[in-house]
């Protein structure tokens, strides 16, 4: 499967809906993650009326386009000397740990406009206007903070990413205020039109969690050994990649470390992992390159097959 990914086939992107339909059936047959008639939505709301099946539906689906959107970004700016398929599958796999994924809620959405904040925030050149990428990236990253209020510290992180790419513009500072400032001011009157309620605790019924913890730390642990490997392999690139690379790798570290905090909070404040999943839009960018190593290649290769093993076999556990 590796071999597979790793291949320049882009036919294999048609596998991935098909990986993805193996994780939805093995939950409908286990019914091992909650599912709920509602889901948390942010600023939305709670509450949304559809039924069980449209929202487990939704979330696979929205799981295979955020894959596929984060391998055409990574083919897009050349992370690798030729093209790769493996951050698609990375995505799903390390994503079947979520709760997100068998049940669509406003964190899974906003993994969708982060995506496409990143998207935007990689068109920026150094001696091009940068106007309407800094805004489009402000508007997605406010538009996912609608979905998901924490995300409203990305604003601060938006200026200091567009800064590794351009010179220090007032008017682009400005854009970034501007962008995000648009969604959350309707999202904030439709709030309190409504009156609603943010619910920060994103999983109000959740039967045996603890087990779902238990997996986290087993695959925390194998996603961590991958990523060292992957430090490895990326020293090695950086050495003789493009400024501009370089200069999009640390924009993705910011990023690291953001959805490091939000997990870590989220595990002290509500006992739940949930928003580590922010982890893994930067790690599908940064764990293919543990797969390039001609020397650590195959001890990644089983790291992965042990991680993919055992998020099939954890709902019979």
């Amino acid at each position: 499967m590796v071999k597979l990914f790793l291949g320049n086939r882009t036919a294999v992107l048609f596998l991935i809906p098909f990986v993805m339909m193996g994780y939805f059936l093995l939950d409908q047959l286990t019914n091992y993650y909650p599912h709920n008639a509602e889901t948390n939505i942010g600023m939305w709301g709670f509450s949304i009326p559809l039924s069980e099946s449209i929202l487990e539906v939704t979330g696979a689906v929205l799981i295979v386009l955020n894959a596929l959107a984060i391998n055409a970004i990574y083919n897009a700016n050349e992370f690798f000397e030729r093209n790769s398929y493996m951050p698609s599958l990375l995505y799903v796999v390390m994503m079947s740990f979520y709760h997100a994924t068998y049940s669509i809620d406003g964190l899974l959405v906003a993994h969708t406009f982060v995506i496409g904040m990143i998207s935007q925030l990689f068109l920026l050149r150094q001696n091009e206007d940068g106007r309407k990428h800094v805004f489009n990236s402000s508007f997605l990253a406010g538009c996912a903070a609608t979905f998901h209020p924490p995300l409203v510290l990305l604003a601060p992180l938006l200026i200091i990413m567009v800064r590794r790419i351009r010179p220090f513009v007032f008017r682009e500072a400005l854009m970034v205020v501007v962008g995000m400032g648009i969604p959350l001011l309707y999202a904030g009157v439709y709030l309190w039109l409504s009156d609603t309620e943010i619910v920060l605790k994103l999983i109000d019924k959740a039967a045996d969690y603890t087990s779902k913890q238990t997996d986290f730390l087993i695959t925390a642990v194998l996603f961590t050994l991958l990523f060292l490997l992957s430090l490895l392999s990326i020293r090695s690139r950086m050495k003789t990649s493009s400024i501009r690379l370089k200069k999009l790798v640390s924009m993705l570290w910011w990023l690291v470390l953001l959805g490091a905090f939000f997990g870590v909070a989220d595990f002290f404040m509500y006992g739940q992992i949930e928003r580590f999943s922010f982890l893994m839009i930067p790690l599908s960018f940064f764990l293919p390159f543990s797969f390039s190593s001609p020397t650590l290649g195959g001890l990644a290769a089983f790291l992965f097959y042990i991680t993919f093993g055992y998020s099939c076999l954890k709902f019979f556990l």
